[in-house]
């Protein structure tokens, strides 16, 4: 339904400017009411010819315009294309990001977080695409620095969820009870490159990452 609702959109936009038509003024547009002005002005009062030689000047102005800004269009494609081209060495390995992400494949997934102290019991909650908590990881005595989770890619039925890219939420208390700061880590494997906006992006399945949110490359 998404893909022909998406359609519908398109073909209602593509309508709507049939019937109303560009409201700026291109260089043709311009030329032509230039020609216009010529064709029906008085001829016992002709355009005077500083006023003349005015327009011109504005239209010459004009295509200068347009002509700087499709050099600088090509230049930006110009750069992006090659910038997609330098990423390409980066498919297939892994991309260590400060976020809390985990890659679910076929088996085991690894999930990474550094604490900034040592903490009494520390939660994992596993999200899905809609927010949802599908799992909860308990763990007890986590010292500070880098620590790791192992999740089994099932759910808490005990039902194997599909492979993707998961979020997670940590929650970590000392033994006062206190909260302790927490930062997820994630290592995801990258799929390919994609085009977003005219930038070049890391593909990992459906997310797309920024390469400067990249920290560490393995």
């Amino acid at each position: 339904m998404s893909t022909i609702s998406g359609i519908s959109a398109a073909e209602s936009a593509t309508d709507t400017t049939r019937t109303t038509g560009s409201k700026e003024l291109g260089q043709g547009d311009f030329l032509k009411l230039l020609v216009t002005q010529l064709k029906h002005q008085d001829p016992l009062n002709p355009t005077n010819n500083t006023e003349f030689v005015a327009q011109l000047a504005q239209f010459s102005q004009l295509e200068q315009s347009v002509k700087q800004a499709q050099l600088m269009q090509r230049s930006l494609d110009t750069q992006a294309a090659s910038f997609q081209f330098t990423l390409l060495p980066m498919v297939g390995r892994q991309v260590g990001l400060d976020m809390p992400l985990v890659q679910l494949g076929a088996g085991p997934a690894t999930i990474r977080y550094a604490l900034d102290k040592d903490a009494a019991r520390v939660s994992v909650n596993i999200l899905d695409q809609q927010g949802q908590v599908v799992r909860t990881l308990e763990y007890a005595g986590r010292p500070s620095g880098l620590n790791v989770a192992e999740w089994d890619g099932r759910n808490q039925n005990g039902t194997p969820m599909p492979a993707g890219v998961y979020r997670y939420a940590l929650s970590a208390i000392d033994a006062q009870g206190a909260s302790v700061t927490s930062q997820g880590r994630a290592q995801l494997t990258v799929s390919g490159i994609r085009m977003e906006e005219g930038a070049a992006k890391l593909a990992v399945g459906d997310l797309t990452v920024d390469p400067s949110d990249v920290v560490e490359l393995q």
